[in-house]
């Protein structure tokens, strides 16, 4: 029962990552407007939860690193929006569903380039279903929970990345098939490096930097019963009979599923062993083997930025609406335009591009016009024209987001806050630049 002075919210939903974890357990002490109590998140959602007292959060609206109010500050981003050439929106999978359209809006408006994390972290994997070669075997982790007993993490440390994973969809909780949880089913890691995942591993497999596509490939060839050759083909530590056992197992799995990474998707031969993975879970099903290829998602709502950007435009990331909509990966991808010098101001929404893209983009788009929305300092914020700082999505405002399959989760507020949201503030951004015409 709450108190008085005490709300409690049984089934909060986790804006770290995108397992949204939806049995969190939150309470509120009303008088102080703070959050006394957590339970069921990992130590990342802890932190998230509790980022309303962090200290590097952005304190007042800027304008050439001075501080001003969000009136003047929504004021001089309009005048700069209004007299950009041509505009960049990037970001976004911090955001809610609902400032994600609004942003959209504006690059529309601008006819200029919208772009989100996606283009950078899993751009392969879709560049691979685009060229329409093999199908996709994909299934909503309430499925996978239910049916599997392979499980294979490639490329992928998720006691790292999201630690609730395993306990929450995957390896530990009760399915309908795997009644004993992580006794009725067999955990497979296949990385270059040894990760924690090893210690509960039935197979670990470590492959050397730029192997996996080989040894995808030999294990899609023993899948469909070729053998002649296939023992040349192995090198590095893993002997060929060793994957040889570890696809007969795959073979006889009643589900199985394969949980791919960053391992997988941004590292060396990276295209060639999207299309190996692939090829070897299409090869499963084919002979009758009911397996799924699901790729590891990080952002809370990046899978929100794609499901907007497919049903408005067909495509998943980067677009440009010039003429338009044009989506050509490596010319309309953010780090093509800025390297190109397509774009002249940009618009970077919940995200820190100063510290993860290379040094050269970096320090182009740090001599335009820069426009950033986002609750914390970072090193992008430091060289912006215009700072917003915003409520956090999840915590302090309310929005929807799309779990890691594309089931969408409603976003509480848990607490009160003196900031606007990102979609508050994109909404009053984009009233002015309409207003201009």
């Amino acid at each position: 029962m709450e108190e008085e002075n005490e709300k409690i919210l049984e089934a909060a939903v986790c804006p770290f990552c995108a397992c949204l974890c939806d049995d969190v357990v939150i309470s509120v002490d009303v008088a102080e407007n703070k959050i006394k109590g957590i339970r069921n998140a990992c130590k990342f959602g802890v932190e998230k939860f509790l980022s309303p007292q962090n200290e590097g959060r952005l304190k007042k609206p800027r304008v050439d690193g001075k501080e001003t109010d969000y009136e003047d500050a929504i004021g001089e981003a309009v005048d700069i929006l209004r007299n950009a050439k041509k505009l960049l929106v990037y970001g976004l999978s911090n955001s809610g569903y609902n400032a994600q359209r609004v942003a959209l809006e504006i690059a529309k408006h601008k006819k200029g380039v919208y772009d989100i994390t996606e283009s950078i972290c899993h751009n392969l994997l879709y560049s691979e279903l685009i060229k329409g070669k093999k199908p996709f075997y994909y299934a909503l982790l309430d499925e996978i929970r239910d049916n599997a007993n392979v499980v294979i993490y490639w490329g992928s440390n998720p006691i790292v990345s999201h630690p609730r994973h395993l306990s929450r969809f995957a390896v530990y909780p009760i399915g309908r098939y795997a009644m004993r949880g992580v006794l009725d089913r067999e955990i497979i890691t296949i990385d270059v490096v040894d990760i924690e995942l090893k210690k509960i591993s039935r197979w670990f497999l470590r492959v050397n930097a730029g192997e996996d596509a080989n040894i995808a490939e030999i294990m899609k060839q023993l899948v469909k019963g070729e053998t002649n050759g296939l023992r040349e083909l192995v090198n590095g530590e893993i002997d060929f009979d060793t994957i040889v056992k570890l696809t007969d197992r795959l073979k006889n799995a009643f589900y199985g599923v394969i949980f791919v990474g960053l391992g997988v998707f941004s590292s060396e031969n990276a295209s060639k062993k999207v299309e190996a993975v692939l090829s070897l879970v299409d090869a499963l099903n084919k002979e009758g083997v009911k397996f799924v290829l699901f790729p590891m998602k990080g952002h809370f709502n990046v899978v929100g930025a794609v499901q907007l950007l497919l049903r408005e435009t067909g495509y998943p990331y980067g677009v440009d609406f010039s003429r338009d909509r044009i989506f050509e990966p490596g010319k309309t991808t953010v780090l093509d335009v800025i390297e190109r010098g397509a774009v002249d101001t940009a618009l970077i929404v919940g995200a820190d591009p100063y510290s993860s893209f290379p040094c050269d983009k970096a320090r182009k788009l740090r001599d335009m016009p820069l426009i950033v929305i986002d609750p914390f300092e970072s090193p992008t914020t430091q060289f912006a024209s215009v700072v917003f700082p915003t409520a956090i999505t999840g915590v302090e405002t309310d929005a929807i987001a799309y779990r890691m399959d594309g089931l969408p989760l409603k976003l509480d507020k848990i607490v009160d806050s003196e900031y606007l949201s990102d979609k508050e503030i994109l909404e009053r951004i984009y009233e002015g630049l309409v207003g201009c015409l």
